[in-house]
């Protein structure tokens, strides 16, 4: 089975010791000079690995700590040649972990523990790799997510070696889980297929095929084909354990029909063909099992470690020999290949190495020797199937309490729910009823404010109506006296200087009466009560014309017997008000009254050509306008009022009193 490791450690392909030391170049440089020597240099030339070395000393003497953590870091993915000894890049990362504490990034911190664990997985001391994972995770904080992650992964793959199943499982979930929600869908796909070769190692094939198979869909919508492949070929492994020979077949045919990829991969491409060899020699098809071993052969150059070292290689071989009936080298070809799965701890090809093992001892007629192999076999098939059986056991049993929990939650939850529900029910009655007093409340409120408005209103236009019926009757009371007392008086007094013949102080006397005269008819028209509205409107815009430069014209219809004397007496005054508007602020010079019926009731228009003025700019300005007065005058007998004015076109004022 191809085993996808992604702990991004780099394998290990020497072992040099590190016999270089500080001295043999000028240690009086300081980290600057070193820092410049170490960028020039080629990464790797092995004098890099000494000036790394270098810096690691000054920095730790120095105490710059932060320095020291990122060199180790460097010092362990370097690829210079003198410092790739697995145990000098432990050395180098635990003399930084001894000061980590005075580190000041935690990415830092817990990339020491997870280089560490790399390397310890390296030389497959998967124990100690387990730890320092774990403090990886300790070290690291919810910003370094995607590292995390990383550590729960590497973590799940030393686990697998280590064949604790559940402890694998779970911390694959748990990279999964981070993957997922930092969108990285690559590294999701890659604990996917780690999860499923788990699966596999335990026997638990459906659990398996169902990932396979979902990891086939998503990379071939990806036209990621070499991992198509891949699947394919792991997944034709776990149909041969199964017995399903036809699924097998299947299988491995579409992993090679993927085949050549881009780039090139002959060592994969290889493990397919020998595979499929493996296949038909197992099945009594030699000439295919001949086919493909001859294609793997032409790869060999390509590859030539598969040749010495590769237990499938060597089984494939040995197959050859046994299926041509050479049975010794098929025996001698079996036991290589015995002894690379062994040195592999690929168990799936041990079984097979020693299957073939037993049988060509059988056909060299050494029985003794075929049994012991047979027996051999079966022990460690069969610990192998306790050990999984337990696991898987335990496995399933987890998995069942787990999902009785989830059950048991889920219930719960259902119960919770239920009662959240009843209380958001009873809430939102409750919410409702108060929101209904609220706003009944407010409706009433504003309800009692509108009728408190409308009654001060009418109290305010009451009063003001009053006022002006008081005003009125002021107005008459001094109107009569001036004229009754003090214009009599000024009369007897104008006879007796005319008896004196003395002119002068007579035509004061008559300008003195006349002033008189037209206050008092200001104060109470005594024309409106002799001769009615239309003529004293007439007489007032006769008197106006005479009296100022305005052109005044007029459109006087006889209003006699239409309105109340009351009614009569505030249009009057209104004509008066506004005519005095027009002699004060208009500047007009052209005035125009229309007294007229309509069907509505009478109609009064007082036009002028003045400068007019914006009315929305002084819409609620009445006082300042001296329209207050009118307004007030027209509301106390039920009547409207209209101004329509622009600056520059003059002003008109329409009144209409219904009748």
């Amino acid at each position: 089975m191809i085993r996808l490791i992604f702990n991004l450690v780099g394998i290990l392909i020497v072992n040099l010791p590190f016999t270089l030391s500080a001295q043999d170049t000028s240690h009086n440089n300081s980290l600057s000079e070193l820092k410049i020597l170490f960028e020039a240099a080629e990464p790797s030339d092995s004098i890099t690995g000494v000036y790394l070395t270098q810096m690691i000393n000054l920095s730790e003497k120095e105490g710059e700590y932060d320095m020291l953590a990122d060199l180790a870091i460097r010092f362990f993915r370097h690829p210079s040649s003198s410092i790739q000894s697995t145990e000098l890049q432990i050395q180098m990362l635990q003399r930084a972990i001894a000061h980590e504490e005075e580190v000041s990034k935690s990415e830092d911190r817990g990339n020491l523990h997870l280089k560490l664990a790399g390397a310890y997985f390296n030389i497959e001391q998967f124990d100690s790799a387990i730890v320092e994972y774990g403090k990886a995770i300790e070290r690291f904080s919810s910003t370094d997510s995607i590292f995390i992650a990383d550590s729960y992964f590497f973590r799940a793959q030393a686990r697998d070696y280590k064949g604790d199943l559940l402890g694998g499982m779970e911390d694959y979930q748990t990279a999964r889980d981070i993957y997922q929600s930092e969108g990285d869908a690559d590294y999701v796909q890659f604990v996917a297929g780690g999860m499923a070769i788990l699966f596999s190692k335990f026997a638990i094939y459906n659990e398996a095929e169902k990932i396979r198979n979902s990891l086939i869909s998503a990379y071939t919508e990806s036209k990621s084909m070499f991992d198509v492949a891949i699947q394919f070929y792991n997944q034709a492994e776990d149909y041969g354990k199964q017995g399903r020979v036809e699924d097998q077949l299947e299988a491995l045919l579409k992993a090679d029909s993927l085949a050549p990829f881009d780039p090139r991969d002959y060592y994969f491409e290889s493990m397919i063909k020998l595979s499929l060899s493996n296949y038909f020699g197992e099945h009594g098809d030699v000439s295919k099992q001949q086919e493909y071993f001859a294609q793997v052969q032409e790869m060999i150059p390509q590859v030539p470690e598969v040749a010495t070292t590769n237990p499938v290689y060597l089984n494939a071989k040995a197959n050859i020999e046994y299926s041509q009936g050479h049975y010794l080298k098929a025996n001698q070809m079996a036991q290589e290949s015995v002894q690379a799965a062994q040195e592999s701890k690929n168990m799936d090809h041990l079984i097979k190495g020693y299957h073939l093992l037993a049988q060509t001892f059988s056909k060299l007629g050494q029985s003794a020797k075929a049994y012991e192999i047979r027996k051999e076999l079966t022990q460690y098939t069969d610990s192998i199937f306790a050990a999984n059986q337990a696991t898987t056991f335990a496995y399933y049993q987890t998995l069942y309490e787990t999902e009785r929990k989830e059950i048991e939650i889920l219930t719960k939850t259902q119960e919770i729910e239920t009662i959240n529900q009843n209380n958001k029910a009873k809430i939102r009655w409750i919410f409702i009823f108060v929101f209904i007093i609220i706003v009944v409340g407010v409706l009433t409120f504003l309800w009692k404010n509108l009728q408190h408005e409308k009654k001060k209103k009418q109290m305010q236009s009451k009063f003001s109506q009053e006022l002006l019926k008081n005003q009125e009757a002021e107005r008459v009371r001094i109107s009569k006296d001036l004229h009754d007392g003090l214009g009599q008086s000024l009369l007897l007094i104008k006879n007796k200087v005319a008896l004196s013949k003395d002119n002068t102080t007579g035509e004061l006397l008559d300008t003195a009466i006349s002033e008189l005269r037209s206050i008092a008819r200001s104060l109470h028209p005594m024309q409106l009560e002799k001769l009615g509205l239309s003529r004293a409107a007439e007489h007032l815009l006769d008197q106006i014309d005479r009296e100022t430069d305005i052109f005044v014209s007029s459109e006087i219809e006889e209003l006699k017997g239409v309105l109340k004397k009351e009614e009569e007496l505030q249009l009057y005054r209104i004509l008066q008000e506004s005519i005095n508007n027009v002699l004060k602020h208009s500047e007009a010079s052209a005035l125009r009254v229309i007294f007229r019926k309509i069907e509505k009731g009478v109609e009064l228009k007082v036009e002028d050509n003045g400068k007019g003025f914006d009315f929305s700019e002084k819409l609620n300005d009445f006082q300042s306008l001296g329209l207050k007065t009118l307004k007030e005058r027209i509301a106390a007998i039920q009547g409207s009022m209209k101004v329509n004015s622009e600056k520059g076109t003059g002003t008109s004022l329409s009144f209409i009193v219904y009748v």
